[in-house]
């Protein structure tokens, strides 16, 4: 059993975090796990990669192009950019916010939303999550990450037990937390079961 899985997003959105809350579920469970980032210039909003690799035994952290299984993207263009990553016929979960580049290099117009998810439809199993919209009724834009734990933990593919990624929420975050991003990964999860 192996599972590869990129985590794409910008600074600041909780894409370390995430990363490794499912290492330490998928950890809890008994997988051998391996992780590494690229985090470029995140500090400053650009773009952060996470790979995650579980399995019965796993002896390195990077995926190769083309190889990962699983995509879960925190922003659509994000998500675009790492799709080179996923195999044919692999699965995306992706936040359904769209952050537009700054500005066009040389006359070069950036791609529509449609354009993007119409690239995403081309090569993978998509499944979308109103992050934003579901943190915004919790009240903490800052759970988006957690929303999309919890969607990820729905695919078939993915063999960490449910109460697993709940004990590693519960373990990584400050305890005035932990409440609030339950209900979060809870309601992720119910967004792709609908």
């Amino acid at each position: 059993m192996k599972l590869d899985t990129v985590f794409s997003g910008v600074g600041g959105q909780g894409v370390v975090v995430l990363s490794d809350i499912y290492c330490e579920a998928a950890m809890l469970d008994g997988f051998d796990v391996a992780k590494a980032e690229i985090h470029g210039m995140a500090q400053r909003g650009g773009s952060i990669v996470a790979y995650a690799r579980i399995g019965d035994k796993v002896e390195a952290p990077l995926i190769e192009t083309g190889k990962a299984d699983v995509l879960v993207g925190f922003e659509v263009l994000e998500t675009a950019r790492a799709l080179p990553m996923l195999k044919v016929g692999g699965d995306v979960v992706v936040n359904m916010k769209y952050i537009p580049p700054s500005g066009a290099v040389s006359g070069v117009k950036p791609k529509k939303l449609e354009e993007l998810m119409q690239l995403l439809y081309d090569k993978a199993k998509v499944h979308k999550v109103d992050g934003a919209g579901i943190a915004q009724k919790l009240g903490n834009p800052l759970v988006v990450n957690t929303i999309l734990l919890g969607a990820l933990s729905t695919l078939p593919e993915v063999p960490v037990k449910q109460d697993s990624f709940q004990q590693a929420i519960a373990g990584r975050l400050k305890a005035k937390y932990i409440s609030l991003n339950l209900k979060a990964f809870e309601l992720g999860r119910e967004s792709v079961q609908k």
